[in-house]
């Protein structure tokens, strides 16, 4: 009886310890956190759940444990009310405890790996290992404004482990690990956002870029919207100039060529209007007395005086007869005028003299081949 109660009490106390390092054995999250799964919460993050190289997050256990909860933890945006604290503040922590221990063996050396990065890294000790042993919720970004923490230092440890290629002792996710912390120095992520670089970047060979700028704009969510309507206003302005420009350009040349067309009509009606070429006939240019006829100006001057009339030949008709001889019919006596000096005056019985009586010859007849023809 004495033994099997021994036994018992050896198997609890056992089942105890067991339990204990169980709950000890974890990393350290929000109390009443979305993540405490995942990280198996502690009071504290230990050496246990730390691994070093590239390979070891993939193929072991403990390595698998901590890239899930680093992911679950930046990708949260729970806040405990009570404290402060946020899963964001502590997976960051995560990320310097494990830096510090794979590089300055603090708190615990967790590796073996011998190469020249922890020297080029030294200046960053200080910084990295401030209050690690013994954080405080308040406080977990305090270690930022020392001054040991320089951006020079921390691009050359970046580039140093960067440059480590051996599929074994290859160390990028630790470069990443620090330039996540670099940028969360520069600009602070608000509790309520999740931690701006995605942890599939994080836990990647591919380093990442210098943190330069900050990827969550203050104004929220509008952000990317402002950003493209401060990108698009420049270009639609010029696209809306270039319109009205086009637009000028077509109503000017427009006007332009109406204001040409209507200068060449009127200059075209002008041209044909003084030339009477158009309606006077060949034969009554050569016979200007006889086109006159009797309502023209040139008979009612009153420089003109008329003597007594003279009978003559008006206009008629010529035509040639079968036997080919053509005869003219159906002519209008007309007056003869004569054109006379104003100044001289004659009496009724004086004769007009001879010199001053204008002859007319006969109008044209059409001969048998269509041709105006004088008629005797």
């Amino acid at each position: 009886m004495v033994l099997s109660g021994f036994i018992r009490g050896s198997a609890s106390r056992w089942a105890v310890l067991l339990l204990l390092g169980q709950l000890s054995a974890g990393l350290r999250t929000t109390s009443g956190s979305p993540c405490e799964n995942t990280c198996s919460p502690s009071n504290a993050t230990t050496s246990e759940e730390i691994v070093c190289t590239d390979q070891e997050f993939g193929d072991t256990q403990v390595g698998r444990k901590f890239e899930d909860c680093i992911q679950c933890q930046l990708q949260s945006t729970f806040t405990n009310d009570a404290t402060g604290e946020s899963d964001v503040e502590w997976g960051l922590y995560n990320l310097r405890y494990a830096f510090t221990s794979c590089v300055y063996g603090y708190p615990e050396k967790v590796s073996n790996i011998s190469n020249s990065c922890p020297v080029a890294c030294q200046e960053l000790e200080s910084a990295l290992e401030f209050e690690l042993t013994d954080p405080s919720p308040l406080s977990l970004d305090t270690w930022c404004g020392t001054s040991s923490f320089a951006d020079n230092e921390i691009t050359d440890c970046n580039t140093c482990y960067n440059l480590t290629y051996d599929e074994v002792t290859r160390q990028v996710y630790l470069a990443n690990f620090l330039e996540s912390l670099r940028y969360n120095c520069h600009f602070e992520t608000p509790t309520d956002e999740e931690f701006p670089i995605s942890p599939s970047r994080i836990f990647s060979e591919s380093l990442l870029p210098s943190s330069t700028a900050n990827l969550i704009s203050s104004s929220g969510s509008s952000g990317p919207s402002n950003l493209a309507l401060i990108i698009a206003m420049p270009i639609l302005g010029f696209v809306i100039l270039l319109c009205i420009l086009a637009l000028g350009c077509f109503f000017f040349i427009r006007s332009r060529r109406k204001k040409v067309r209507r200068l060449h009509q009127s200059g075209h009606l002008h041209a044909r209007w003084n030339d009477t070429g158009i309606s006077t006939p060949q034969w009554a240019m050569e016979y200007p007395a006889q086109a006159q006829g009797p309502y023209s100006p040139g008979i009612y001057s009153p420089q003109t005086v008329y003597s007594s009339p003279h009978p003559g030949y008006g206009f008629g008709l010529g035509f040639v007869d079968n036997d080919g001889r053509g005869q003219d019919v159906g002519y209008s006596k007309f007056v003869e005028p004569v054109i006379a000096s104003p100044s001289t005056a004659y009496s009724p019985e004086e004769k007009v003299p001879q010199a001053q009586q204008t002859y007319f010859p006969p109008p044209p007849s059409m001969s048998n081949n269509g041709k105006m023809r004088a008629t005797q």
